[in-house]
Parts: C-alpha cells; sequence; structure tokens
C-alpha cells in the first residue's frame, strides 16, 4: 500500500497563500472538489486520498485497542522477545506484554511467531494495519470495554462454533492482505477436500444401493420362482394325489388327498365295476323314457347318510350311539374334500340331536359366509374406494346400523348405550343428510337406519378397512353397483330422452316451441325490420361539381416573403414553395 501524504494545517500563512489550480482555468475561489477556498497541489493527490478512504474504512474493521497499536509499533521498530518463562518483554529484561495480545495479533496474521532466538516481529499485514490506524487517527481504535463487549457479543452469537472461528470474527484479519490470501487457499483446499469426499461417498452409496437393489432383484426372483413352485406342486397334488401313496392301495386306503383329487391313480381304473354290454334289442321308448327320468343317485363318497333338510350337502350330522344321546358335527369341506370329518361333539343328553343341529347349521353359514367373503371381495374393494367416507361418517353409518342414531325434530343424536332414556352426543346435520342425499341412510322422522346401500356401504367399509379421507365432503357418490346408483342413472336416462324429445318438437316451429316454453318466450311479435345499410360516400369531386380552388386563410407569418396572394392557381402555389 503506498504511504500517506501528510494532511496540511487549515490555516496557511502569507508564505502558503493557495495557488491556482489547473482544476480552475478563472481563478481559484471554492474549489469543488475539496470544498475550500483555495486549494494546493496536495489537495488533489490520488494517491493521498485513497489511503485516507482506506484508513477511514480499514481502520474500525480491525477492532484494535491503543494497546494493540503499540504492540504491532513497537514489533516493526524494535521487536519482542519471548523470556524463557513464557511471558513477552520489549526487550529482554525490559517491561512485560501481554500474553493475550501477542496471541490475538499472531492469529490474525499481524505478527510473526517467536523464532529460535525468541524474537517477535510484525508481518506486512501488521505494518500496514499499523499505518492505516495512524493515518485514520484515534477514532478509528476501540476502548478496551468497547473491544471486551464486542467480543462478548461475537462468542454469545457464534457459540456453536470453533474457538478458531470466534478468534478470526473477534480479530479479522488484513483484507486482501497476505494472511487473508493463506486462509482463501486453506479454505479452497478444504472445500476441495470436501467435495473430493463427497464425491467419493456419492459413489459408493450408488454402489451399495446398486448392491442392494441387485441383492432384492435377486430375492424377489427367488420368491417368485418359490410361489411359481409351490403352485404347480399344489396343482400336480390336486391333480394327481399326494404322489406319497403306495400304487398297491385301494382309493379308501390312502389319504386325503389322493381322494379328493380330480384325477385318481390307475389302479381305481381297475376297481370301477365294469358296465354290462348293450343288449342287442333295443329298449321299448316308455322304458328308455323311464330310466331318462330316473335321478342319478348321489355317490357314497359324498353323502355317507340321509340328508338333513335345512343344512348343505357339505355338513351333516350323525349319532355316536343307539341311545342318541351324543351326536356328531361331520363337514365335507373340512376333512380335504375327500370324507366327512368330524369338527365338533355334542353330548347333552335329549338335547343333543336339537344342538347338533343348531351348531351344523352355524358351522354350514361360516363355511357360507368365508365363501362370499372369498367371491365379494373384489367387489367391496371397489366399493370401498370409490366411498370416500371419512372415520366419523363410517362411524354414523354403524351407529345407524346398531339402531342407536335418533332425530327429535331439531337434531341429530346418538343414543347413549348405558342409559337409553337419555339423549347422547350430538351428530353433525350436515354429515347426515349427505348420507340421506347418496341413498345410504333413511328416516322416519323419529328413527334413522340404513337403507339396502348403506348396509352393503357399510359391510364393505368394514371388511376392507381402507384409508378414510383426511377431509370430509358433503358430496358423496353413492355405492357403485347399488340402487342409488340405478336410479340415478335411470333419472338421468329419463331427463335425456325428455330434454331430446322437447328439442325434436322445439324444431318443428316458432308455434311449437312457444307452447312448450310459454313461461320462457313472450308473446309472438313480428320481426323487426332491419335497418338498411349505408351507402358508400361518393368522392368529393362529384359532391362539389365545377370547383377548380379551394379557399385557405394562413398568418402571414407562416409564408415565406414572395408567396403570391389573392387566388392562385394550385401551380403556382407549388412553385413558389418549390423555390
Amino acid at each position: 500500500m503506498t504511504p500517506t501524504v501528510p494532511i496540511p494545517p487549515p490555516s496557511r500563512g502569507p508564505a502558503e497563500q493557495p495557488q491556482a489550480c489547473a482544476r480552475c482555468p478563472h481563478g481559484c475561489h471554492r474549489c469543488y472538489w475539496t470544498g475550500l477556498h483555495g486549494a494546493t497541489a496536495a489537495d488533489y493527490d490520488p494517491t493521498r486520498w485513497r489511503a485516507q478512504y482506506d484508513a477511514e474504512e480499514i481502520g474500525p474493521e480491525l477492532s484494535w485497542t491503543a494497546r494493540h497499536l503499540d504492540v504491532v509499533d513497537h514489533a516493526t521498530t524494535t521487536g519482542i522477545t519471548a523470556d524463557p518463562a513464557g511471558g513477552y518483554r520489549r526487550r529482554p529484561g525490559g517491561r512485560r506484554i501481554a500474553a493475550q495480545l501477542i496471541t490475538e495479533l499472531t492469529a490474525s496474521g499481524f505478527l510473526t511467531p517467536p523464532d529460535a532466538g525468541g524474537r517477535v516481529t510484525a508481518t506486512d499485514d501488521g505494518r500496514k494495519a499499523s499505518l492505516l490506524l495512524h493515518t485514520a487517527g484515534p477514532t478509528a481504535l476501540l476502548t478496551t470495554a468497547d473491544q471486551a463487549a464486542r467480543a462478548h457479543r461475537i462468542h454469545r452469537k457464534n457459540q456453536g462454533s470453533s474457538a478458531d472461528h470466534k478468534q478470526q470474527l473477534t480479530f479479522p484479519c488484513l483484507p486482501k492482505g497476505d494472511h487473508a490470501r493463506v486462509l482463501a487457499a486453506r479454505a479452497g483446499a478444504r472445500q476441495r477436500g470436501f467435495t473430493r469426499q463427497a464425491a467419493i461417498s456419492r459413489a459408493e452409496a450408488e454402489a451399495c444401493c446398486a448392491r442392494a437393489e441387485a441383492e432384492h432383484a435377486a430375492q424377489q426372483a427367488a420368491e417368485r420362482a418359490r410361489l411359481a413352485a409351490e403352485c404347480e406342486d399344489a396343482a400336480h397334488r390336486a391333480v394327481h394325489g399326494c404322489g406319497q401313496c403306495p400304487d398297491t392301495w385301494t382309493v379308501d386306503e390312502r389319504c386325503g388327498v389322493c381322494r379328493s383329487a380330480s384325477h385318481r391313480p390307475a389302479d381305481t381304473l381297475e376297481e370301477a365295476p365294469i358296465a354290462p354290454p348293450a343288449p342287442a334289442v333295443a329298449p321299448e321308448p316308455e322304458e328308455a323314457a323311464c330310466e331318462e327320468a330316473a335321478p342319478a343317485s348321489p355317490p357314497a363318497v359324498s353323502r355317507p347318510m340321509t340328508a338333513i333338510e335345512g343344512l348343505p350337502d357339505s355338513v351333516t350330522v350323525s349319532a355316536l350311539n343307539l341311545r342318541e344321546d351324543a351326536y356328531a358335527v361331520q363337514c365335507l369341506p373340512c376333512g380335504g374334500g375327500g370324507a366327512f370329518t368330524t369338527v365338533q361333539t355334542i353330548r347333552d343328553g335329549t338335547w343333543s340331536r336339537a344342538n347338533a343341529y343348531m351348531a351344523a347349521h352355524h358351522h354350514a353359514a361360516q363355511h357360507a359366509r368365508r365363501t362370499e367373503d372369498a367371491l365379494n371381495t373384489p367387489l367391496w374393494a371397489q366399493q370401498a374406494r370409490a366411498l370416500v367416507w371419512s372415520a366419523a361418517q363410517g362411524d354414523t353409518v354403524h351407529d345407524a346400523a346398531r339402531g342407536h342414531l335418533h332425530y327429535d325434530g331439531t337434531v341429530y343424536y346418538r343414543m347413549d348405550p348405558h342409559d337409553p332414556r337419555a339423549t347422547g352426543r350430538t351428530v353433525a346435520r350436515a354429515r347426515v343428510l349427505s348420507l340421506i342425499t347418496a341413498g345410504f341412510l333413511e328416516s322416519d322422522g323419529r328413527h334413522v337406519t340404513p337403507t339396502d346401500d348403506g348396509t352393503a356401504a357399510l359391510r364393505a367399509w368394514q371388511a376392507i378397512r381402507p384409508d378414510p379421507a383426511t377431509r370430509e365432503t358433503t358430496l358423496l357418490t353413492p355405492l357403485p353397483g347399488g340402487q342409488e346408483e340405478a336410479r340415478r342413472t335411470a333419472a338421468h336416462a329419463e331427463f335425456e330422452a325428455r330434454t331430446a324429445a322437447h328439442l325434436n318438437q322445439a324444431r318443428l316451429g316458432r308455434t311449437e316451441q312457444l307452447e312448450l316454453f310459454p313461461r320462457e318466450t313472450p308473446a309472438l311479435l313480428p320481426p323487426r325490420a332491419r335497418r338498411p345499410r349505408r351507402a358508400p360516400r361518393p368522392p368529393i369531386t362529384d359532391r362539389f361539381p365545377g370547383q377548380t380552388h379551394i379557399t385557405i386563410t394562413v398568418p402571414a407569418d407562416f409564408l415565406p416573403p414572395n408567396f403570391p396572394t389573392g387566388c392562385v392557381p394550385a401551380a403556382e402555389i407549388q412553385a413558389a414553395l418549390t423555390h
């Protein structure tokens, strides 16, 4: 940095009268650049002004006190000596200098670390900073209390930062100095190291993800292969049996899988009775008709006993003793389909038969319910996804199905299950009305009960249990495939047919349209006469025939001196204007 030029005193003697500068050719009165009455050549030195500007801008940012400046000046002139005890002195055996000052200035790059002889000197940044502060004056220095308060604020604001970062914020280095370039180079190297490590970590993460995806794909392929093998094995067992029963065993001696297989082993063909040969003489037509009308007897495997009224063929009951005080409930599907299996034993004395019948009926109902659930699950899933109910709407339909939703003429409320005489919690009117509009609920003025669509929707909702809507809506769609949807579809079709008929009738004429829409169409009026289009304006020569001149009145100042006046032909006017 260029050394500064000393500022001249404001008052000048007789020998220092201001001289006219090159910027003021008509005499120097009040200078535009300095604001002074008269200026010397030193006042226009750009180096001096630049040095003064840097001192005033950079000096206060260093946050030095007078003690810091004194230490740097002493290190610049005579140097500082480090004693063996760890302290610092102005000279060997001289006055002591606070070690904290030396540490702060060394960390900021203004002093050099002690050399082999224990001598500490000022760096180029230190000498430049000292020159800046001397140029700026004492106003650029902080007091000890102000500097301590500033350091306290910085440390409180950056509690999570490192000690080096706090030190750099408290005592910054010289801007664009040697130490600043060193710190910038370190930060760049550190950033490049971080970037390189981030690239390595990213590559390792991508490789790990690729390995995990490959392992997952291999596991999925193995799982699919296992499931395919299991399905193929199950299909083979269902068709050909288990394959473990010896071929020498008869069908009754084999396991249930082999007995229920659709493809019996080869030895069953030998045990099958051989049909007698057809008679040479054809039977009489009446005998053939009787044989065809006679129903085929059910096989013994499917019906081992007499059918019981009210029970399906797959479930039956049988007595376990001659006293008939114990009965067994037997089920064909539970035994694998090949033979009946006892699922429950009833020993209730004289009530055993009736209780066994009730247990068999309940068991058959469970089988029918499971079969219905398996068949209706896809339809229920579609309906549950189309409902878009909230949790509160589902609870409202459930309460209505239990008979707990009532209306007292003012509000809808749930009946208290512990005290039927008390009025329970109130249900939102908009929620109940939206469910009634969508066809899920109906009200008779006192009780609110679910419709057929509401019962089916509630069953689908409870069977699938989809995620409820986070935001409740009052515009609910009817149940897909339900009665309300069919009613709306029929009403829409009827409306479209009626609209099409009206449009077709309206096309017949104006009179028919007026009859169809008497309220919307006014009385029949004659059509309004259309205004004729204006003819084009004729040219000006046709409008003013025989006119060969135009009268123009203009001020005399607008015309040239030799411009003719009076009635002058247009050719002369053009010639006068041209010349």
